[in-house]
């Protein structure tokens, strides 16, 4: 995981020396407010690539606005494609190496306008145009509007979700609670999403003197990968149960912990930990934990009814050599059953020649 901020114009001044001082990594500027360039953007890009920052950006987008395409879905593809023109253009000689959000959301007083289904459809068209052009789309938005106004599994670029669990007492990273001990609802939805969380908006309120810009308040991220990083590195568990390991002590416990809060069974094997029956959303909370430790983790499935694996089982029968054997003893038998007829045809004359 990587630290990350996200800034706009509203942050005024930004000192990415600060920034990087403080252990951020990577700097997602806004580039654009639906057809409008971010006066920002160009000054705040030049000094993070001065300053060593790896830079994402962020366009903020209103095509769904109903008081901007009026209900239809047309007029919401026209006017999302015209930004898209005009963020290609902003984004040119940038320097751009990190993700380029779609940011999807509602001010105050705008309604939706598009069903989920054609919500998807359209981000899926403006991703597609930012891989054209060489850029890593994500789609940034709430974690109440990725489950309700997206079709997450059509949509097919990862998310940067905003969850703020301890608003409006945001804590910095340091003190930020992993998202899979995120006991809440939304949390549990954040971290169901696995490989399709990108990154995780965490805090807004606060630490801007801390990272060095011209605001109190500053966005704060976790980034889980980078594109082209750790998607194909990931596993996928298919299983409802898990077998973790080799643990330590520490590692058990944690593992242990985590399991226990999400209601989870566990079992010791030795030097390893048996962790399920669970849901799909635990299974990924789990194994993100496991992997997050440098664990082993691998589907563990349970052995079949009926019996134990080790148990022996009688060799399989060779039926062409069955039936020879068969054909041979009943030859023999035939043949003995002569023997014994022309043995009771002499002891019968026999006996009559006695008798006489």
């Amino acid at each position: 995981m990587q630290k990350a901020l996200d800034i706009s114009k509203h942050q005024s001044t930004f000192a990415p020396a600060a920034a990087q001082a403080a252990g951020i990594s990577t700097v997602i500027l806004r580039a654009a407010y639906g057809g409008t360039a971010d006066p920002c953007f160009g000054r705040f890009a030049a000094d993070c690539r001065a300053a060593g920052l790896r830079t994402g950006a962020y366009i903020f987008l209103t095509h769904h606005y109903y008081n901007k395409n009026g209900g239809s879905v047309a007029t919401a593809r026209s006017l999302l494609h015209r930004h898209i023109d005009a963020l290609l253009e902003s984004l040119k000689d940038k320097g751009v190496t990190s993700w380029v959000a779609l940011d999807q959301e509602l001010e105050a007083g705008q309604t939706m306008a598009l069903a989920p289904g054609e919500n998807t459809a359209l981000l899926n068209e403006a991703a597609a145009r930012l891989r054209a052009a060489g850029y890593a789309p994500c789609v940034y938005c709430s974690a109440s509007w990725a489950k309700g106004r997206l079709v997450t599994q059509e949509l097919d670029c990862p998310l940067w979700l905003a969850y703020y669990y301890a608003d409006p007492n945001d804590p910095d990273f340091d003190s930020c609670a992993a998202i899979e001990n995120v006991d809440t609802a939304w949390g549990k939805y954040t971290c169901s999403l696995g490989r399709k969380l990108c990154g995780w908006q965490f805090g807004r309120i606060g630490y801007g003197a801390v990272y060095g810009v011209g605001s109190v308040n500053v966005d704060r991220d976790w980034i889980y990968f980078q594109p082209g990083e750790k998607e194909e590195e990931l596993p996928v568990f298919v299983s409802d149960t898990l077998k973790i390991g080799p643990v330590s002590t520490g590692d058990r416990a944690s593992i242990r912990t985590l399991a226990e809060s999400l209601c989870i069974p566990t079992e010791d094997e030795g030097d390893y930990l048996i962790v399920g029956p669970m849901s799909a959303a635990g299974r990924a909370a789990v194994s993100n934990k496991a992997l997050a430790l440098g664990l082993g983790c691998e589907d563990c499935a349970a052995p079949e009814e009926g019996g134990d694996d080790k148990t022996p089982k009688p060799p399989v029968a060779d039926l062409p050599a069955v039936m020879a054997a068969l054909e041979r003893i009943e030859k023999a038998q035939t043949a003995q059953g002569g023997q014994l007829a022309d043995l009771a045809g002499k002891l019968s004359a026999a006996a009559g020649v006695l008798a006489g």
